[in-house]
């Protein structure tokens, strides 16, 4: 199983995961790494290094809020690790199947898979709803 770790700036990682568990049900090897207002780079550096230390050598996602943001600077550093992807723009529906999928496929496999998702997310809804009849119709 791989294990998913959402880092985010505020609570936005764990309010994200308590969300994921109210649909999927009980999660299990989900971890949040949060960025504190105060926290410095090197402080977010050493959580992210204390969850990272307890999964070493275990394939492991990393889910990033915000491409450029601290949570992205110092996580994208740890993509060198052997086993361990990282992937920005974290929404609801890439969480729920990278937890769906997690079992079934390898780590590489499971991020893009889970890439696809996102962007497969987000809709604008309202020229879905508001279609105009096609002429002759």
């Amino acid at each position: 199983m791989t294990n998913i770790v959402v880092v985010s700036h505020g609570d936005f990682c764990r309010a994200l995961i308590e969300a994921a568990g109210m649909i999927i049900g009980p999660l299990q090897d989900v971890h949040a790494v949060v960025l504190l207002p105060q926290d410095s780079p090197d402080l977010f550096d050493a959580k992210l290094e204390a969850t990272l230390a307890g999964l070493e050598g275990q394939d492991t996602l990393i889910l990033i809020d915000l491409f450029g943001g601290t949570p992205f600077n110092v996580s994208c550093r740890k993509v060198l690790l052997p086993n361990v992807e990282c992937i920005t723009g974290v929404n609801m529906a890439m969480l729920i199947e990278a937890l769906s999928s997690r079992d079934s496929m390898s780590l590489g496999g499971l991020a893009a898979h889970v890439v696809e998702a996102g962007l497969n997310s987000i809709v604008n809804v309202k020229p879905l709803l508001c279609k105009k009849p096609e002429a002759g119709a």
